[in-house]
């Protein structure tokens, strides 16, 4: 799997979790929902450290917990550099 790919599931995941809508949730971190759609339709393949960072505080979870992921140390996990 892709990791932008695998990024982009694992929010919407949580995101369904917390049973919070998609413009709540950019509504509450304040960014676009334009941006938000982006990741979750895989079309940028350069999500930003910071943007993860406030939709995962914005959904209430730890990064730790977010990354504890054993796909994020997986073979399988591939990078697209494209």
């Amino acid at each position: 799997m892709v990791l932008n790919e695998f990024i982009s599931n694992k929010l919407e995941t949580i995101r369904k979790e917390k049973k919070m809508g998609v413009y709540t949730l950019c509504n509450k971190a304040a960014i676009s929902y334009e941006t938000y759609r982006s990741i979750r339709k895989n079309r940028n393949k350069d999500i930003y450290l910071r943007t993860i960072l406030i939709l995962l505080q914005t959904l209430e979870v730890t990064p730790a917990e977010f990354f504890s992921d054993a796909m994020f140390t997986s073979d399988e996990l591939e990078i697209d550099f494209k």
